[in-house]
């Protein structure tokens, strides 16, 4: 027994010491896995890592530790009206590229979207089970709607994927998600979140890549931008603009606390109407 508390005492001090030197967590087990190799080959016992309780309690406190400094790091941070606004200035000039980055912002600020429930994360990732289509749009009125609803049919806070309508209202302000996808859908384009990134598809990665320049182009820091960056803003915008608790979660389509950690409340512009005003949100049983 004083063997094995040897071997374990010197195999987290190993650990412990590559993690001083600023190795990460999962590149710890490689050397691990390396110093196993190494002993095997020279006619040593195997250490058996997994068996030793206490060095795996101390990979596991590390690795907490790590994701930690990692959440802090990297914080998201939510789109503001300011944001939406430089987007729209930067992407006015780029044709029915821009126009199609306006639309997937619009949608996914109004609709309190994760960019991930609208659009498909890679090239070739289009799955018409779970991305958005052209055929899950839905208007009021096709020649003047005061809204648009969307069917979302996947989603992280639907976990028994019944499905969603999430409603894009008509502001008539210099940002309104109706105007963005009747101009859109009067080019006959088919609006999908894109099987192809040749074709004028839009992916989820390229979307906050544009994103992310288009602040930076209008001088404005973009550290913390993320495809959760649209869903924080429209939160905090409702909640600071005085929507109830259960209004936001309403709009979030959340059922349990976890939309407080959402909400900025210290995130407050002057000029950042409440995202949502029109028909609530509404789940439905998917049908297919």
């Amino acid at each position: 027994m004083e063997e094995i508390h040897g071997v374990v005492q010197s195999a987290g001090a190993y650990v412990v010491a590559l993690v001083r030197d600023g190795l990460r967590v999962k590149t710890v087990k490689y050397h691990l896995a390396g110093l196993r190799m190494a002993q095997i080959k020279a006619g040593m016992a195997a250490p058996e890592w997994g068996a030793m309780s206490r060095l795996a309690q101390l990979r596991k406190g590390l690795a907490r530790i790590e994701a930690l400094g990692e959440k802090e790091k990297l914080r998201r941070e939510p789109v503001k009206w300011s944001h939406m606004l430089a987007m729209k200035a930067v992407w006015k000039a780029k044709g029915e590229r821009g126009t199609m980055l306006w639309v997937a912002a619009c949608t996914c600020f109004f609709g309190c979207l994760r960019a991930g429930e609208a659009l498909a994360p890679e090239r070739g990732e289009f799955d018409e089970k779970a991305h958005l289509g052209w055929e899950d749009v839905q208007m009021e009125d096709a020649a003047s709607p005061r809204w648009i609803r969307l069917r979302i049919k996947e989603s992280k806070t639907d976990r028994l994927r019944e499905g969603a309508f999430v409603t894009l209202p008509r502001t008539d302000l210099e940002i309104c998600p109706v105007r963005a996808v009747l101009w859109w859908s009067g080019r006959q384009v088919q609006v999908r979140s894109c099987r192809d990134r040749e074709k004028g598809g839009l992916t989820r990665r390229d979307f906050v890549s544009e994103v992310r320049k288009a602040l930076v182009e209008r001088e404005m820091p973009d550290a913390g931008i993320s495809g959760h960056s649209f869903r924080i803003g429209a939160a905090t915008a409702a909640a600071v603009s005085g929507a109830s608790d259960e209004e936001v979660k309403a709009l979030g389509r959340w059922r349990s606390r976890e939309y407080k950690g959402y909400v900025r409340r210290e995130e407050r512009e002057t000029k950042q109407p409440q995202p949502r005003s029109g028909p609530k949100q509404s789940r439905q049983r998917r049908s297919d």
